[in-house]
């Protein structure tokens, strides 16, 4: 436990993105105060308040909190609430977020719902503050969402986030489904509040509670989607945080599944120890967590997982968290493999779509023993080399099918048939006119080992 809630603190921290640097510019803006409360925007022990309180350093007004949280907290909900104007509005709502930057400040926000808890009068939505003095600590930043303003609706967003998982509040079921709905909606690359956005899900998805509206949303998909694209190095990390959050629940294990191809793909590229950390616990876990853990170390095996974990295995790590995980997940994949017949290994590398030059390929023993069962399941096999023979870009992939065509006729003669029934001999013939010299190589003795294997055929069969 201790561990899990290092780790939480660890990868949950902030980073320079859009929202602190607008909230920087925001917060060096001075506000006038006296003319909203000639005007009546509001009251005059708000204005006592934050007259005082806004003049303060950020530090100052930290030892503040500790005399008048309570009363300060109180004064910049009213003002949210009373406040039209959006750059005052914002320059408001940077302050409250500065409040919750100290994570023990949520208490002020929970004393704020125990006092209306204990008062027998009722505050229906979007009226907090209302003439009788009860004040929501909560409903109004779900409110303002509906805001046309970028940083406003993300500030917003974010300070709800953490008042409701921070401490003991909890957003009922109704409102937190419109909450996360709103977040998944907000789930765009070209979103520049993306790392907000994510910030505030990574939040929540600390509590267990929240994890099942989560899980049960468009969230998973929307997330699926941005991780097979190009995006920064923290937003696939904040993305990956969130999966590991719900991977410790066995039955959310296997939508995860999903999620293995393309973390495999960011595993082979990451250069930051927190990627490459966050995606060994999010694996960690699918292969301790997932009712059936084979069917998890298969789709990491297809997805060459296990060649990365081998190279990250002999690197010197700062974190000896990712040394162990690297370890563990590479100690199980390897057992997996043993376990996995000789053709099981070839099957998974071919679904993979990324085939490389091993002993699976070059050794003749392999096809004598194998050959013929290219040919089952109405010739899976060799359908899937049929496609990656017309769609993959990768030089040593098209190098490699070619040549387990040419292997599979030397060792199965009356494949030809199948060859050329499916499409095969085709398709490389046509990797003859490909730029790669070792493409066109591998092509040609195909080639070769396909005419010799017909002659042979014929002689032996007109003998």
């Amino acid at each position: 436990k201790q561990w899990y809630q290092r780790r939480v603190a660890i990868t949950a921290g902030g980073v320079t993105d859009t929202l602190t640097v607008r909230a920087g510019q925001i917060r060096a803006e001075a506000i006038m105060w006296q003319p909203l409360l000639r005007s009546a925007v509001i009251k005059e022990h708000d204005y006592n308040v934050i007259a005082v309180y806004d003049t303060m350093t950020k530090e100052q007004q930290m030892d503040r909190l500790k005399v008048d949280g309570l009363k300060i907290v109180k004064t910049l909900i009213n003002l949210t609430i009373s406040i039209c104007n959006e750059k005052i509005l914002q320059h408001v709502l940077v302050l409250v977020n500065d409040v919750l930057s100290d994570k023990e400040n949520v208490k002020f926000f929970e004393e704020i719902e125990a006092e209306n808890n204990s008062s027998a009068q009722h505050v229906e939505p979007g009226q907090a503050g209302g003439s009788k003095g009860t004040v929501s600590s909560w409903e109004p930043f779900l409110d303002l969402l509906n805001r046309p303003d970028e940083f406003i609706v993300n500030q917003s967003s974010l300070i709800l986030s953490k008042v409701i998982s921070t401490g003991s509040l909890r957003l009922d079921a109704k409102n937190l489904e419109w909450f996360i709905n709103w977040q998944v909606s907000q789930l765009l690359q070209s979103n520049t509040y993306l790392h907000t956005i994510l910030a505030s899900q990574q939040l929540m998805l600390r509590v267990p509670e929240y994890r099942a509206p989560f899980y049960h949303s468009t969230c998973l998909d929307k997330m699926l989607n941005l991780l097979s694209t190009r995006i920064s190095f923290q937003l696939q990390y904040q993305m990956v945080f969130c999966l590991w959050m719900l991977s410790f629940r066995s039955t959310y294990c296997s939508k995860l599944l999903n999620f293995i191809k393309p973390t495999a793909e960011i595993l082979r590229q990451a250069v930051k120890e927190k990627v490459i950390r966050i995606i060994m616990q999010l694996y960690r876990n699918l292969l301790t967590n997932h009712p059936a853990p084979r069917k998890a170390a298969e789709l990491m095996i297809q997805g060459k997982v296990q060649v990365a974990v081998g190279q990250l295995v002999e690197k010197n790590w700062k974190d000896e968290d990712i040394k162990e995980d690297v370890e563990h997940v590479k100690n199980i994949l390897d057992d997996m493999l043993q376990d996995m017949s000789t053709f099981d290994s070839y099957l998974a590398e071919v679904k993979s779509g990324k085939l490389e030059w091993s002993p699976l390929h070059t050794n003749p023993a392999f096809w004598r023993e194998n050959a013929q069962k290219l040919n089952q399941n109405d010739h899976e096999v060799l359908r899937m080399i049929r496609i990656l023979l017309k769609d993959e870009q990768d030089p040593t992939t098209l190098a490699v099918c070619a040549h387990d065509v040419g292997e599979y006729v030397r060792h199965y003669p009356v494949g030809k048939y199948n060859v050329e029934k499916l499409g095969l001999k085709e398709r490389v013939v046509c990797l003859l006119e490909n730029d790669d010299p070792k493409v066109k190589s591998a092509a040609l003795l195909a080639l070769q080992k396909l005419m010799l294997n017909n002659w042979e055929f014929m002689a032996k069969t007109n003998a």
